[in-house]
């Protein structure tokens, strides 16, 4: 199984939802998307530790003030996705494959929306 990156309808309402309603609104919006059930944003930067942004732990990512950006979000969340679906691949593929899924998530976004201007 693969997780790919929504069509650029879910991901605009993403950011729409992101930027009006909050970073849990919108993490529970793509949840309901995937089918699988929602991950707690907790601020909370002695989880995160060890000089990261974010950590993801069964259902809970933990995110430092710094850290809670709408790419870490989404990097987080693959990390969410890959535990829910109980995918299997070593922690160097998991970390490349969510750090592509956040850079594609937004990328691909932001070609639409500037070539809309």
């Amino acid at each position: 199984m693969r997780i790919r990156v929504p069509c650029k309808k879910i991901r605009e309402r993403f950011l729409l939802i992101y930027e009006l309603e909050g970073c849990q609104s919108a993490v529970d919006f793509l949840a309901r998307y995937y089918r699988v059930r929602r991950m707690r944003i907790i601020l909370n930067g002695k989880k995160a530790g060890n000089g990261n942004y974010a950590v993801y732990s069964r259902n809970r990512a933990y995110f430092t003030k710094r850290g809670l950006t709408k790419r870490t979000v989404l990097h987080e969340l693959y990390h969410h996705l890959v535990y829910v679906n109980r995918l299997e691949m070593q922690a160097k593929r998991e970390e490349g494959n969510a750090n592509h899924y956040a850079k594609d998530f937004l990328v691909k976004i932001g070609r639409r929306l500037d070539s809309a201007r």
